[in-house]
């Protein structure tokens, strides 16, 4: 499919599990969809360009209703989504088991937006990589969203000028490994809006949020269960 759809077509994956079904997508403005259930994409082995099990190098995708799991690749990058186009929304997904759950590139003008999507036990356990790793662009949300059980890396991580995290769980659980998690190092503003936050016991740092940003932070709740700030 990925050979012949076309700028603005819409593709959507009936329900099964796709094993070493990788692709790259080069179409702009591609809507891909799960259909009657949600399609399980399972790397086992196999990367897109050593990269991902979807590198989508178009421009404004949106992908609903998939599962992305198994992406390892000899530089522990692989991930469920390596976006290399602009703009991206994911909605309605699960990422697990994967050494990123999405990772994307660095353009200044790109838009991604995460919403009603699982991110879990994403990480090649080197402090590198993470649930999510986001680039430096114009601006990223996630929100109505479960992140959880990061291996050693971060829950969210982003470089993004602006970062709006907006109702979400974000939760080591009582056996959670992750380090940050929140992290957004490069400047810019942040919003983090009516989520629950809980570090477990086996938290890899002591902190749970590292902002260098202008950051609000508006009615979180936040859990500790290692006894740091």
């Amino acid at each position: 499919v990925a050979a012949v759809a076309r700028d603005g077509d819409t593709v959507e994956i009936e329900i099964a599990n796709y094993d070493g079904d990788v692709v790259v997508w080069t179409q702009d403005d591609l809507t891909i969809r799960g259909i009657g259930g949600r399609p399980h994409l399972r790397a086992r082995g196999k990367a897109a360009e050593g990269k991902a099990i979807w590198v989508i190098k178009g421009n404004n995708t949106v992908v609903e209703n998939i599962e992305f799991s198994g992406a390892r690749v000899p530089d522990l990058n692989g991930a469920g989504i390596r976006l290399e186009g602009a703009n991206l929304t994911v909605r309605n997904c699960y990422f697990h088991d994967n050494e990123n759950g999405i990772l994307t590139g660095a353009n200044p003008d790109s838009l991604v937006l995460v919403e009603h999507s699982e991110f879990s036990n994403n990480g090649a356990g080197d402090g590198y990589s993470h649930n999510i790793y986001i680039g430096r662009i114009a601006n990223f949300t996630i929100k109505f969203s479960y992140l959880h059980h990061a291996r050693i890396g971060h829950q969210v991580k982003s470089r993004a000028a602006e970062n709006r995290i907006l109702f979400n769980r974000v939760m080591d659980g009582s056996t959670g490994t992750s380090s940050y998690l929140i992290d957004l190092p490069d400047p810019g503003t942040a919003f983090i809006v009516g989520n629950e936050l809980q570090q477990g016991p086996d938290a890899e740092n002591w902190a749970m949020v590292n902002v260098v940003q202008r950051t609000y932070l508006i009615n979180n709740t936040f859990v500790n269960d290692r006894g740091s700030g």
